[in-house]
């Protein structure tokens, strides 16, 4: 049985950064959805910001290593999704749209 909050989930994906923009991919509003279940699994809905984004192999394969090596995970299923597409003006924190001159 798995003892982790979705938050949880969401601060150890904060280490997870888009190289070109260099924001985390939860401040920068990718993560839409995640369940975790009470068998470890943990289930991810997420975005990139854009379908011919190079950077999704990377995430799905940084996520996956980052959170199974949390006590209790089982598996990670990252399910990357485009509705709603990602909008700079959409991002988690305020921060990080300072960085990128949004605000």
């Amino acid at each position: 049985m798995s003892q982790w909050t979705a938050e949880e989930i969401k601060e150890a994906l904060r280490q997870i950064y888009d190289p070109e923009i260099n924001v985390n991919i939860v401040d920068l509003g990718l993560i839409y959805k995640i369940e975790v279940k009470e068998n470890g699994d943990v289930h991810i809905d997420m975005t990139l910001t854009s379908p011919i984004c190079p950077f999704g192999e990377y995430v799905k394969e940084e996520a996956k290593r980052i959170l199974k090596q949390l006590p209790g995970i089982n598996e990670v299923y990252l399910n990357i999704v485009w509705d709603p597409p990602w909008d700079p003006h959409t991002m988690a924190s305020e921060e990080a749209k300072l960085d990128l001159g949004l605000l």
